[in-house]
């Protein structure tokens, strides 16, 4: 099996084809499922890609005037 990218790409370029051919709703169908394994494959990059979060320690930074959390920081 292609790569999921690859994938989407030969179905842009099908899609492309068949809009020169003339048959425009069989490009519209193709390029509607393109986009949607598009989409796909970025939502699961974006799991993937998550990162750790840091532990909480804002209840200390809160705690403190503005003033004086801008000097500390730098």
């Amino acid at each position: 099996m292609p790569r999921p990218n690859k994938t989407v790409r030969r179905q842009k370029i099908n899609a492309g084809l068949e809009w020169k051919k003339g048959n425009r709703q069989e490009a519209y169908k193709l390029w509607a499922d393109a986009d949607k394994a598009r989409k796909e494959v970025q939502a699961k990059k974006q799991k993937s890609k998550k990162p750790a979060e840091p532990p909480a320690e804002e209840g200390a930074e809160a705690a403190a005037p503005e003033g004086e959390a801008a000097a500390s920081e730098g």
